[in-house]
């Protein structure tokens, strides 16, 4: 076997920005024809999103992650030695799993893909001494964990405290442990740089841009924003943010205005006028028709965001805030409104009713998903990190 993945989630039942980045790699180790082993956990609320057909091309073992509500959880971490929010991901049968699909794999290259599963990493050493581990990382999880803490209130902050001190420690033995570390973005790459010395990579991601450009620019109610994503702890400051500051700002100069939030919602909906809330779909793809506005209101959380790429994708004028952006080199005004300026726009009514300008932000904004983050450029970045590492 030439690689195998250690991943945290199913890659080929994509259906939020984690699993997309994962299928992403997992089509850049297939388009350098390389043979592949995927090892993943998967869970009891899992739920098929767009299938990766991909899945027939790949050896592939798949464990159930532990379940339990997050106190029990909680104290098997505290017990155990983890942090609490990654003790599901290493149950005994998984473990076992992990150490028989090794021997009969026996990997030359083995790509810890999240630093959540670099507990895996001493069982790689022991089984296959001799293949070469990689750490891909999606984010610098030291950063996320402190962002969680400073946003706790209350007798949740000792053990949403001890989760970060417990996470910290394990990222960095798991910068020391690998061979090579990838990050997602230069700016993780630069953060990783100073946060434990480690030179490292950067791998971006693809998506299937295919899915997404036979949506009409033009398609799409002029006044219907979008939200495609979860809104988990990380971001929920974020959305209740925007909804109490920015969206009373985008009604009051369209009053027809809507706006709709596709994906998980953790914690109950916010009520605001013109908003709603679908939950999960199946497919994205239908959501975007809908509206001609796409949101990112991210100002936690690094790493790549996916829906920033799906929005371009789809041709959708994009109007996003700095960290919605960071790690594409993408321009303000050109393939996208950056949030404060949208909003403080003298003539905001105007802006939205300019369907000239929104299609062509829309179409420069797909096309550099199409040059940028096409699979072909990533299968090329893949080959040329794996060849220096």
């Amino acid at each position: 076997m030439d690689v195998v993945l250690l991943a945290p989630v199913n890659p080929f039942a994509a259906r939020g920005g984690h699993g997309m980045a994962l299928a992403s790699d997992v089509r850049a180790i297939l388009d350098n024809h390389l043979s592949l082993g995927v090892f993943g956990l998967q869970y009891k609320n899992w739920q098929p999103g767009v299938e990766i057909e991909e899945i027939n091309q790949c050896d592939t073992r798949f464990f159930n992650a532990r379940d339990g509500a997050f106190p029990l959880r909680f104290m098997r971490g505290l017990f155990g030695g983890m942090p609490p929010s990654l003790e599901r991901l290493y149950p005994a049968e998984a473990v076992a799993g992990a150490r028989a699909a090794l021997k009969q794999w026996k990997p030359k290259v083995v790509i810890v893909d999240d630093v959540s599963m670099a507990g895996y990493i001493p069982l790689v050493r022991e089984i296959v001494p001799s293949a070469k581990i990689i750490l891909r990382t999606h984010n610098v999880m030291q950063d996320v964990r402190r962002e969680h803490l400073d946003q706790t209130r209350g007798a949740l902050i000792i053990p949403i405290g001890l989760e970060y001190r417990r996470y910290l420690h394990f990222e960095a033995r798991a910068m020391q442990a690998c061979d090579a570390h990838w990050a997602i973005s230069e700016e993780d790459a630069n953060r990783a740089v100073d946060l434990y010395g480690r030179a490292s990579g950067t791998l971006s991601v693809s998506i299937d841009h295919e899915r997404y450009t036979p949506i009409g620019l033009e398609e799409g109610k002029r006044n219907l924003f979008v939200h495609i994503g979860t809104l988990d702890f990380r971001r929920r400051a974020d959305f209740e943010s925007f909804l109490r500051l920015g969206w009373p700002k985008i009604r009051a100069a369209a009053p027809q205005a809507a706006v709709k939030f596709v994906g998980d919602l953790v914690g109950p909906p916010i009520p605001a006028p013109g908003a709603t809330y679908t939950g999960p779909v199946k497919d994205d793809v239908d959501a975007y028709r809908e509206g001609r506005f796409a949101l990112n209101f991210q100002n936690t959380g690094g790493g790549i965001k996916i829906k920033t790429l799906t929005s371009l994708a789809a041709g959708r004028t994009l109007i996003s805030t700095p960290r919605g952006v960071e790690g594409f080199s993408l321009i303000a005004g050109t393939h996208f409104w950056d949030m404060a300026s949208f909003l403080s726009a003298e003539h905001l009514a105007e802006v939205m009713r300019d369907g000239e300008h929104c299609r062509r932000m829309g179409q420069a904004g797909r096309e550099y998903v199409i040059d940028k983050h096409s699979r072909t450029a990533i299968a090329q970045n893949f080959a040329d990190l794996l060849e220096a590492a």
